[in-house]
């Protein structure tokens, strides 16, 4: 049998190693656990992508339909141009009639020009915010791939300081003197 400090410093240099591999396999699994949230993070952000184009498909959907009712009521409102003329016995087909019916029907075009532009606008913001929302999802994964790195990179530390400890702690128990070359232990 072994002497008891020969024991000792066995256990002891294995209860290092024991620790350096523990502090290891903890940090590889804050490490996946960290690039987990990340990548849970980045999906909820680009959901958002989705969410807005969903929203580009119901303002131009919106847009078409707010053209064609307008249309529709310039038709009625020319219409009624025209009646109002003809009832009161005026001559459409010149003068003032066919000035008022071209006014209106400018007024129309400027009208769907703006809605145009308008929508031209929004969908560029829907373009910028879908644009933004993705590279914020790259981002958080890339945080995550750092942190996990760094928490994965302590565990190697912890596992190399493990070994380190056991080899001065055996060496020391087992009758050897050990100098730490930095003086800091």
């Amino acid at each position: 049998m072994a002497d008891p400090l020969t024991m000792l410093a066995i256990v002891g240099m294995g209860t290092s190693v024991a620790g350096g591999i523990a502090g290891q396999q903890a940090a590889n699994e804050a490490a996946a656990k960290a690039q987990q949230a990340a990548n849970f993070n980045a999906k909820i952000i680009e959901r958002d992508v989705n969410l807005l184009e969903n929203q580009r498909t119901i303002l131009n959907k919106n847009q078409l339909i707010s053209n064609k009712r307008k249309r529709m009521l310039f038709g009625k409102v020319q219409g009624e141009v025209v009646a109002n003329y003809a009832y009161a016995g005026i001559d459409v087909a010149e003068g003032t009639p066919m000035r008022v019916l071209r006014e209106n029907a400018r007024e129309l075009e400027y009208e769907l020009t703006v809605d145009k532009m308008n929508n031209y606008i929004a969908n560029m913001q829907i373009n910028d915010a879908q644009t933004d929302a993705r590279l914020t999802a790259e981002l958080t994964r890339m945080e995550g791939g750092a942190t996990a790195g760094a928490l994965r990179a302590r565990g190697t530390q912890s596992l190399l300081s493990g070994f380190g400890s056991a080899a001065r702690f055996g060496y020391s128990a087992l009758g050897g003197s050990y100098t730490n070359p930095t003086g800091t232990g």
